[in-house]
């Protein structure tokens, strides 16, 4: 990014966190925010800055922090919810728009998804359109927009429906839309997916003629390095994995060992944004092509992990550093097989919270066992479709933009698969989750240690227990069967 750019973007800490410490010559931010919960938007947007995310951008670039100037809009409403006075200030002073705006909900309803996903997308491009003075859009969308084929390249594939298509379908009722969701979706496997493919076809339509470019990221996890390590908010996907496990809460998944758990940092994932910014920009000036690139950003094809290096690596580090907030010790049982794991389920999960809340209401206690694991087992259905299966990716484009990079600007914005330790990032990962997540210091460690001492005391003889139990049980069932 150079001096004098104003760059559009969504509400999105690391990247505007990444914009103010690494481009500090950008003349503004303007940051598309909602107002929520009778807060207005500038005071939102004041509160998101003073958060500790931002401390590193305060020191390095103290003057910084007044570029960021927020918008009033939301992604659901036409023209983006904009006035016309901030609308005629983005098309006079925009150069780089960054669209990373969408709803994450996996099972959101369609008629919100396509509101925000599709629609948002087209608003967004329409407003690109009015920019004069545009260099460059990024619109952020996911690897598995296209999980219909096991090879995904990068390029453009058939949608499920045409824009138009469903743009007239979300306006339907919503339980005739939940009632025909499954044979809309095909081969997807939500919303998200379905509409994020909906979307790369309006950026296919309707983003011709513009500098754009479209980055495809697949899961997405807590920070590598910058601005701090480890960092996470989000208890989705592989988060609330290592949150369930760690805390001895998680002991089975519906889960394939062998296949590749494809994770990317977030600051990583950032950096690629923001060259993909730079790079669309410097080939449409040299080129003035139409043709819109596609950056498969992901770590299999370079750097594959598989989901049982994964949940091993965590172990190994889960155990050196527990947390004082486990109930249980380490014990997770994967399975591949979907009977085997409704057996686990039933057994490891079900029937102990049955129990336990079953203790609780005899002795006048709060029973909440059942209803946590209704949350974890919500939380852990939203990865079985990833962690069950995999893709093959290509990233041709992102090695080359890649190696388009000076090396003063390999440095400042790392983005490389190729150059990446899993071992140091299931460390952090871990890490980022105990501090981040649920808020556990690492000051704490010493009192964790102890008490995970106690869980594994516990858990063994409760495991002598359950073995002798099945002995004896075994016995009284054979015995006559031996004395006749």
């Amino acid at each position: 990014m150079k001096r004098n750019e104003d760059v559009l973007c969504r509400r999105l800490p690391i990247l505007i966190e990444k914009l103010l410490r690494s481009c500090g010559d950008i003349d503004t931010i303007y940051v598309l925010v909602r107002s929520k919960k009778n807060k207005d938007p500038t005071a939102r947007l004041h509160e998101l800055l003073d958060d500790f995310l931002f401390h590193r951008a305060h020191e390095e670039n103290p003057k910084g922090i007044h570029k960021v100037v927020p918008i009033v809009g939301d992604m659901a409403l036409p023209g983006l919810g904009m006035n016309d006075e901030d609308r005629k200030l983005l098309a006079s002073k925009a150069t780089i728009i960054i669209n990373a705006a969408a709803t994450v909900k996996f099972d959101e309803k369609l008629s919100v998804s396509t509101a925000i996903n599709v629609k948002g997308t087209k608003e967004v491009l329409k407003l690109a359109k009015e920019c004069r003075n545009l260099k460059a859009i990024t619109h952020i969308s996911t690897a598995f927009s296209n999980t219909q084929v096991s090879h995904i390249e990068e390029k453009f594939y058939e949608p499920p429906l045409s824009v138009e298509a469903l743009e007239a379908v979300s306006e339907i009722d919503n339980q005739l839309i939940e009632s025909i969701l499954p044979t809309l979706l095909g081969k997807r496997p939500n919303t998200y997916c379905f509409t994020k493919a909906v979307a790369e076809e309006a950026v296919r339509k309707y983003g011709e003629g513009l500098p754009i470019s479209i980055v495809r990221p697949s899961i997405i996890v807590s920070t590598y390095e910058e601005p701090v390590r480890g960092w996470t908010d989000s208890v989705y996907g592989p988060a609330g994995l290592v949150v369930g496990i760690g805390t001895g809460v998680l002991r089975t998944m519906y889960m394939d060992e062998e296949k590749v758990a494809d994770l990317i940092p977030v600051d990583l994932c950032v950096n690629a944004i923001l060259a993909s910014a730079w790079f669309t920009a410097k080939n449409y000036k040299e080129n003035q092509t139409s043709h819109i690139p596609i950056y498969n950003f992901v770590s299999g094809a370079q750097n594959p992990l598989t989901w049982g290096e994964f949940i091993e690596t965590n172990r190994k580090y889960g155990i050196n550093k527990p947390t004082t907030k486990a109930v249980w010790y380490y014990g997770l049982n994967p399975t591949n097989k979907y009977y085997m794991f409704l057996f686990y389920n039933f057994f490891l999960h079900y029937l102990p919270a049955l129990l336990i809340d079953c203790y609780c209401t005899l002795t006048g206690r709060r029973k909440a066992m059942l209803k946590l694991y209704s949350k974890v087992m919500k939380l852990a259905h939203i990865l079985f479709y990833f962690s069950t299966q995999d893709w093959r990716f290509s990233d041709t484009n992102v090695r080359d933009m890649w190696n388009s990079l000076s090396e003063d600007d390999k440095v400042v914005f790392p983005f490389s698969m190729g150059q990446f330790s899993w071992e140091y990032m299931c460390e952090t990962f871990l890490i980022g989750i105990r501090v981040y997540l649920i808020k556990d210091d690492l000051s704490t460690l010493p009192e964790a240690r102890k008490k995970w001492n106690k869980l594994y005391y516990l858990h063994q003889t409760l495991k002598a227990i359950v073995l002798m139990l099945v002995f004896l049980l075994a016995y009284f069932l054979f015995k006559p069967l031996i004395t006749y």
